[in-house]
C-alpha cells in the first residue's frame, strides 16, 4: 500500500532465503495482496518494488513451520532507485491463521536448560501441556514428549521429523528425538489443527533439522554432571551414584555454491544413575521366623481341608503345632488357635516362599520395617543425522535427510505397566534403534500453484525390549529347595509351573504382597520387537484470487512384528480376604504359609501387526477482507483395525462357535474318563468344556482385525480469524490499531488411530497359547486349588496350531481372555473450540489469552465382559455349609436339593431359570459364578456343566468405546520475542480434565460407566511456566576487562502447578466381580473429607488412611475414581552462561546448569490403593533434587 493505504497493483516482490539464497518471488493482486506458499523454514529478506515508488526492504523475516507469515508494506512516493530500509521484523499478530500453538527456535532448543537434553521437554512450556510424571498413568507416561495437551490424552499425539512419521507403533511415544543442536525449530499445534494434519486427536509435534548454508559451520559440545554435584534426595539413602558424559558435533555448508548443502550431526551419551527404590515395606526379623506377636491377634479362618492336608503334610508342621499347645490343623479352625501367640512354626512354611524370602527380600534397612535402597542404571546412546538439500533448478527443491538412534538401557527397576518388582535385582534391558530416511520435492509449479511430496521410511526395533535381566528356568529359582519341589510337584508334573520356553526366556516368577514387596521377573518378560512404516505424503497448494487452497493425501503402511513373553513364569498376587486367609494386619503370614490369593499365567507366541492409515483432506484460507479470514477443511481418516498377518488372535462373539479348530480332547486329559467321549464340539458329549463364543478370523462375521472397518470418519475444521482495524477512542486502544491484534474462533472433529500396544494384549491366547486366572490357590502347586480343584495347565512351550487341527480346549481353562473389539469399532474422536484474543503488547511482545475446551467421544476403556455376579455370592453364603467371597467367582458350588432355606432366593448368573426360591427341589451346579462361566451349564439340571468343576472362561476383557472426556480452560501466553537481549515465555493454564478413563488400561465400572466420571489422571487445575534467556548487557570497560565481564547470559525454566488427581482403587475384589485386567474396577468407601497433609510431618502420609474404608461386599464404594489432588511442583532450573569470543563467527561458551536450583523437595502422589494397608495414603517416592550439570560449547 501506498502511504495513504491505497493497494499497489501489481508490485513485485522478491524474497530470498539469507541461508541459502534461494528466491522466490510474486506480484501484488487489484487488493495490493500477495502470497508466497510453500516456503522453508528459515530468515528472509524480503524486496518489494513499484512503478512511481521507492522500493522497500526489510531482512530477518522469519518463516516458522506450519506459519502464515503477514506483513504489511508501505511504499512511499519516489523513483524506484532509491530504497527505503525496514529493518529487523517485529512480533506479528496471527491474522489470519486459527491454529493454536507455539514455535521453538533453535535459542530456546539451545539455551534453555534442558535436565535430559531432550527437545521435547520444551512441549511443556506452552499452555495447555504438561507433563504426565507423577499422574498414575501406565508404560511410557514418564518420557518428556509424552505429555497431555488440552485434554487429550497422552498417547494421543502425532510426532513428525521434517513431515515425516516419528511415532514408535507401541505406544504411538516420540522416538525420533534429535539432538537440540541439530533442530532448527519446532512447532506444537495444540489445538484446531488445519485438515492437512490428522491421524490423531491431540497435538502435532513438527520438527525440522538444520540445514547447511552459504557458509561453513559447526558445534562441538560436551555435558557433563556426577554425584560430586548432586544434592542428595528426599528419600535417597546415601547421594546416589551419577556419572553422565553426553558430548557431540554438528557440521554443515555447501557442496556447491547456492545449489547443494548439507548439515550432520553426531550425539552421544552415557550415563550411569543410581535409581532409589521405594520405601518399602518388607518383613521383620521377627515375622521372617514366624513370630507375628507384636501385630493383632489372627482373625482369619482355616476353612478348606485341602489347606490343612498340605500343611500337616510339611515335615515337621503338625509335630511343631502341637509342642506349642495350637490346635489340630483341621478345616474350620482358627488360625488364632493353630498357631497360638501369632506364632508360626518354620516347619509350617511353604519351602519355595521361605527360600525366595532369604534369596530376594532384603532385611529393612529404614525402621524395623522398611527397605529403602539405591541401584545403578546404565545407558549408552548414539545418534547421528545427515540432511541433504539441493536446488534442481529455480523451481524445483529436493531434501534427503537420514536419522539413527541406537540405545543399550539398563535399568535396576522394571515398571512396564506397573508390572515390575519393586526390590532390586529383578531390572530390565532394552537395546533399540530408531531410523528414518526422509525424500522430500518441493515444486514450484507456477508463482500460484506448488506441489509439496514426501516419502518416508521409518523403523522402530527392540532386540531386547525390557528383557529381565535375570533368567533361568523357573525350578533354578530356588536355592535351598531342591530343582524337583521347586514350583514343582514330583508326582504330579501339571501342578507346578512349566513354560516350556528354556533358561534364556524363563525366570523368577513375579509374587507381589498388595501394599508390602514385590519381586521376580517383569511379567511381559523377554521379548523383542520392530516396526516399518511406509509413508507417501502430497498436498497442492494454489492460490486463487483471495482463497488459498490445499488439497492432499497422507498415506501409510504400518507393520510391526513382534514375539511376546507375557507372564510365561507366572504371577501371584496376594491381596487378603480369601477363604484361607490368615487374617493379619499385613499379608506376611500367607505368603509364609505359600496362599496366594490370584494365580495368573500366560504364553509366548508372535504377532505381525498389519494396518493402514489414510487421510485424504481438502482446505481453504479464504481472506472475505484485509482484516478477516475464514478457513474452512475436511479430512476423511481411513484406518483399517490392526490385524495379525497370522491370524494368531481372538475375540468373543456370545453364542457364536468357532469352526476353525475342531474341540476334540487330548486322550490323556482327566476329563476323558469322566464323558467317556474326546468329542468336546458343541453338540459333543464333552461339549461342557466347549469355549463358546471364542472364534477367530475366519469365523463368520470376523474379519482379520476383529472388527470391520469403520469409513465414516469425516473430520470437519472451520476456523475464523478477524483483525479489528479500530484506530481511535477505546476500542483503538484495545485492539492496538490495524493489524495488532487479532479474534480467532476455531472448531474440529480429530480422530484418533489405536497403537499397536491394544494389539498386542490379544496375543498368546487360546488356542496360540494359554491365559488363565485361578484363585486361591497353593504357592509351590499353582494349579491346585485351596479347594482341591485341580486346574489345566496348558503351558508346555509355543502354540501354533495350524486351521483344521484339533486343539483340546479344555486344557485352557479357565481362559482370562485380554482383548475384544466389537463387531464394528467407530473411530475414538474428539471434538475441540477456542476462543481467543491476541494484542500487539510493543514491538517485540505478544498477550494471547482466550478459552480452550474439547470433549473426548467413544474413546476406549477396559471393560469386563464376564465379571462376577455379586448377587449370586451373597446368595450363596445364606445357604448352610457354603461359602463365598472375593476371588470365587471362578469356583464351582454345588448345592444339594433342599439346601437352599424355605423362602430364601438364590440368583443364578446363566442358564434358563434365573432365580430359584428355597427349598430347591434339585440338586443345582453353579461352575463359575460369571455370566459365561460355562455357556452350556443349565445349573438346575447339571446338563452341559463341567464335571471337574472348572469353568471355560474368566474375565473377558474388552477395549470398548464406551469412555468420554472432557476439558475446559483458561490459557494465556506472553511471548517476547529476542530484543534487546531479553527472550522470554510465559504460559499460564487454569483448567478441567474430566473422562470416564484417562488410557485405554483403565478399567471402567462394568454395571455403569458413567460412575467412573471423575477428574482425569492427567489434570493439572492450574499451571504457570515461564521460559527465559537473557544476554547481560556488555560493559565499555577495557579490553581485558571486558573479555572477563562481558559475554554473560542467563536462562531459566520455572514451573508453578498444582497436583494431579490420586487414583484411588481396592484391589481385594470386594465387590465379588473379580475383574482383574491392568487395574481392578473397585473403589471403597469415603467416610470423611479428603483432606491433603505434610509427609514430612505425618510420617511419610499425605492423606489420611481413615478417610477411606472397605466397601461392604458385593459393592462398588461411593469414593470417587480419582481425589484432588496429590503435590504439586515447584521447581526452577536456572543456566548460567559465558561466552568467549575468538575470532569473527567463532566462540567459546561454557555453562552451568542447576536444575531445582533451590532444591526443593517435590513428592510424587501417593499410594492409592486401599488394599496396600501400611501403604495407602503414603508418599514413597519424589522428583529429582538439585542436580548440577556443567558444559562446553565450541561454536564456529
Amino acid at each position: 500500500m501506498d502511504t495513504g493505504r491505497h493497494s499497489i497493483v501489481s508490485a513485485f516482490v522478491i524474497v530470498t532465503s539469507q541461508e541459502t539464497s534461494l528466491i522466490r518471488a510474486a506480484t501484488t493482486d487489484e487488493a495490493g495482496n500477495f502470497e508466497i506458499p510453500g516456503l522453508p523454514v528459515g530468515r528472509y529478506q524480503v524486496e518489494v518494488k513499484a512503478d512511481g515508488f521507492k522500493s522497500y526492504q526489510i531482512s530477518n523475516v522469519e518463516v516458522n513451520i506450519g506459519q502464515i507469515a503477514t506483513m504489511d508494506v508501505v511504499l512511499g512516493n519516489g523513483d524506484m532507485s532509491s530504497a527505503t530500509a525496514g529493518g529487523d521484523t517485529h512480533a506479528v499478530v496471527e491474522t489470519a491463521n486459527t491454529q493454536l500453538g507455539v514455535v521453538m527456535d533453535s535459542l530456546d532448543l539451545s539455551q534453555l536448560p534442558l535436565k535430559s537434553r531432550d527437545t521435547y521437554e520444551l512441549l511443556q512450556l506452552q499452555p495447555g501441556v504438561q507433563s504426565t510424571l507423577g499422574a498414575d498413568l501406565f508404560f511410557g507416561s514418564d518420557q518428556p514428549g509424552v505429555v497431555s495437551v488440552d485434554g487429550a490424552r497422552v498417547r494421543s499425539n502425532s510426532y513428525y521429523v521434517n513431515g515425516g512419521h516419528a511415532g514408535d507403533q507401541f505406544i504411538n511415544a516420540p522416538s525420533l528425538q534429535p539432538s537440540p543442536d541439530s533442530i532448527a525449530e519446532f512447532r506444537v499445534i495444540s489445538h484446531n489443527y488445519d485438515a492437512e494434519l490428522g491421524r490423531n486427536s491431540g497435538s502435532v509435534l513438527n520438527v525440522i533439522t538444520k540445514s547447511g548454508s552459504k557458509t561453513y559451520h559447526g558445534t562441538l559440545y560436551e555435558y557433563f554432571r556426577n554425584n560430586a554435584l548432586n544434592a542428595k534426595g528426599y528419600f535417597d539413602p546415601q547421594t546416589p551414584d551419577f556419572k553422565q558424559n553426553e558430548f557431540g558435533a554438528t557440521f554443515g555448508g555447501p557442496i556447491r555454491r547456492d545449489k547443494t548443502f548439507f548439515f550432520s550431526s553426531y550425539e552421544g551419551r552415557r550415563l550411569r544413575q543410581g535409581i532409589t527404590s521405594d520405601s518399602i515395606p518388607v518383613p521383620t526379623i521377627d515375622e521372617r521366623a514366624g513370630n507375628f506377636a507384636a501385630g493383632p491377634m489372627f482373625t482369619g479362618v482355616l476353612q478348606d481341608s485341602t489347606v490343612a492336608a498340605v500343611l500337616n503334610g510339611r515335615p515337621g508342621c503338625a509335630a511343631a503345632v502341637a509342642t506349642r499347645g495350637g490346635a489340630p490343623i483341621a478345616a474350620g479352625t482358627r488360625y488364632a488357635a493353630i498357631f497360638p501367640g501369632n506364632s508360626i512354626p518354620q516347619p509350617c512354611f511353604d519351602a519355595t516362599a521361605a527360600d525366595l524370602m532369604q534369596q530376594f527380600v532384603p532385611l529393612p534397612t529404614v525402621g524395623i520395617e522398611t527397605f529403602r535402597s539405591s541401584a545403578d542404571s546404565d545407558v549408552r546412546q548414539d545418534q547421528m543425522t545427515a540432511r541433504f538439500d539441493h536446488s534442481l533448478n529455480s523451481e524445483q527443491q529436493l531434501s534427503l535427510y537420514y536419522y539413527v538412534t541406537d540405545i543399550n538401557d539398563g535399568e535396576p527397576f522394571s515398571r512396564f505397566q506397573a508390572a515390575g518388582a519393586n526390590l532390586p535385582g529383578f531390572g530390565n534391558r532394552t537395546r533399540e534403534r530408531f531410523q528414518q530416511l526422509n525424500l522430500s520435492h518441493n515444486w514450484v509449479i507456477n508463482a500460484r500453484t506448488i506441489n509439496d511430496s514426501r516419502i518416508v521410511y521409518y523403523r522402530d526395533a527392540q532386540g531386547q525390549f525390557l528383557s529381565p535381566q535375570r533368567t533361568g528356568l523357573v525350578q533354578d529359582s530356588c536355592r535351598s529347595v531342591p530343582a524337583s519341589q521347586c514350583f514343582a510337584n514330583p508326582g504330579n508334573a501339571s501342578l507346578g509351573i512349566t513354560p516350556g520356553y528354556g533358561p534364556a526366556f524363563e525366570g523368577v516368577p513375579f509374587v507381589a504382597l498388595a501394599g508390602s514387596f514385590s519381586m521376580g521377573n517383569n511379567a511381559n518378560g523377554n521379548f523383542s520387537q520392530a516396526g516399518n512404516v511406509y509413508q507417501a505424503f502430497d498436498s497442492i497448494s494454489r492460490v486463487v484470487g483471495n482463497h488459498s487452497l490445499k488439497f492432499g493425501a497422507d498415506a501409510r503402511n504400518l507393520r510391526f512384528h513382534q514375539t511376546y513373553f507375557f507372564d510365561i513364569n507366572g504371577n501371584f498376587q496376594f491381596t487378603g480376604g480369601g477363604p484361607n486367609d490368615v487374617g493379619f494386619a499385613d499379608l506376611v503370614p500367607n505368603y509364609l504359609l505359600g496362599l496366594p490369593d490370584t494365580y495368573t499365567q500366560g504364553s509366548a507366541n508372535s504377532l505381525d501387526a498389519r494396518t493402514t492409515q489414510l487421510g485424504i483432506f481438502a482446505q481453504d484460507s479464504w481472506k472475505v477482507r484485509t482484516n478477516l479470514h475464514l478457513y474452512y477443511g475436511l479430512r476423511w481418516e481411513l484406518n483399517t483395525p490392526q490385524a495379525d498377518a497370522g491370524n494368531r488372535i481372538q475375540a468373543f462373539r456370545p453364542g457364536q462357535a468357532t469352526t476353525i479348530y475342531p474341540c476334540v480332547l487330548s486322550s490323556t486329559d482327566p476329563l476323558v474318563p469322566l464323558v467317556g467321549s474326546e468329542d468336546c464340539s458343541p453338540t459333543g458329549p464333552a461339549r461342557s468344556v466347549f469355549p463358546l463364543g471364542l472364534v477367530l478370523p475366519g469365523d463368520r462375521g470376523v474379519p482379520p482385525g476383529l472388527t470391520h472397518t469403520y469409513e465414516r470418519a469425516y473430520a470437519p475444521r472451520l476456523g475464523v480469524a478477524w483483525s479489528p482495524g479500530w484506530e481511535d477512542g477505546w476500542l483503538g486502544k484495545i485492539s492496538g490499531g490495524p493489524g495488532r491484534s487479532s479474534v480467532r474462533l476455531g472448531w474440529g472433529t480429530f480422530y484418533d488411530a489405536n497403537e499397536e500396544l491394544i494389539l498386542a494384549s490379544f496375543a498368546a491366547q487360546p488356542p496360540f497359547g494359554g491365559s488363565t486366572l485361578i484363585p486361591n490357590i497353593f504357592f509351590n502347586t499353582p494349579f491346585l486349588g485351596q479347594n482341591g480343584t485341580v486346574s489345566p495347565n496348558p503351558f508346555h512351550g509355543f502354540a501354533n496350531p495350524q486351521p483344521g487341527t484339533p486343539v483340546d480346549f479344555a486344557l485352557f481353562r479357565p481362559i482370562l481372555l485380554f482383548g475384544n473389539f466389537p463387531p464394528t469399532l467407530r473411530n475414538q474422536y474428539a471434538e475441540q473450540y477456542h476462543a481467543t484474543f491476541q494484542r500487539q503488547l510493543w514491538r517485540d511482545t505478544l498477550l494471547q489469552f482466550g478459552y480452550v475446551g474439547s470433549q473426548g467421544h467413544r474413546l476406549l476403556a477396559s471393560t469386563d465382559q464376564n465379571y462376577g455376579n455379586a448377587q449370586t455370592c451373597l446368595d450363596l453364603t445364606k445357604i448352610p455349609g457354603m461359602s463365598c467371597g472375593p476371588f470365587g467367582e471362578d469356583s464351582a458350588y454345588f448345592i444339594p436339593a433342599g439346601a437352599i432355606p424355605a423362602g430364601a432366593t438364590l440368583h443364578l448368573p446363566y442358564g434358563s431359570v434365573p432365580t430359584v426360591t428355597g427349598p430347591n427341589p434339585n440338586p443345582i451346579s453353579l461352575v463359575g459364578l460369571r455370566r459365561y462361566s460355562s455357556p452350556l451349564c443349565e445349573p438346575t439340571t447339571g446338563v452341559g456343566c463341567p464335571p471337574d468343576g472348572v469353568p471355560v472362561f474368566s474375565s473377558l476383557f474388552a477395549m470398548s468405546p464406551v469412555a468420554n472426556s472432557s476439558y475446559n480452560a483458561l490459557q494465556i501466553e506472553v511471548k517476547h520475542r529476542l530484543a534487546h537481549g531479553l527472550q522470554l515465555l510465559g504460559a499460564y493454564t487454569w483448567s478441567k480434565s474430566l473422562d470416564d478413563a484417562s488410557s485405554w488400561e483403565n478399567s471402567v465400572n462394568p454395571l455403569n460407566v458413567s460412575a467412573s466420571r471423575s477428574l482425569s489422571l492427567f489434570d493439572a487445575r492450574q499451571r504457570l511456566v515461564v521460559s527465559e534467556y537473557w544476554r547481560v548487557p556488555d560493559s565499555d570497560l577495557s579490553h581485558w576487562s571486558r573479555y572477563f565481564l562481558n559475554g554473560w547470559a542467563l536462562s531459566s525454566i520455572t514451573t508453578i502447578q498444582s497436583g494431579f488427581p490420586i487414583r484411588i482403587t481396592s484391589t481385594s475384589d470386594r465387590e465379588l466381580m473379580g475383574s482383574f485386567d491392568f487395574e481392578a474396577p473397585g473403589e471403597p468407601n469415603q467416610v470423611a473429607p479428603f483432606h491433603t497433609l505434610d509427609p514430612r510431618q505425618t510420617g511419610g502420609y499425605y492423606f489420611n488412611p481413615a478417610s477411606f474404608v472397605d466397601a461392604p461386599l458385593g459393592q462398588i464404594g461411593d469414593a470417587p475414581r480419582t481425589a484432588c489432588c496429590g503435590p504439586g511442583i515447584f521447581n526452577i532450573d536456572l543456566g548460567v552462561h559465558k561466552i568467549f569470543h575468538i575470532k569473527e563467527g567463532t566462540n567459546a561458551e561454557f555453562r552451568s546448569e542447576f536444575f531445582n536450583v533451590v532444591n526443593r523437595t517435590q513428592f510424587l502422589n501417593p499410594s492409592g490403593n486401599i488394599t496396600g494397608g501400611s501403604t495407602f495414603g503414603l508418599v514413597t517416592r519424589a522428583r529429582d533434587p538439585r542436580l548440577i550439570q556443567l558444559a562446553f560449547r565450541l561454536n564456529f
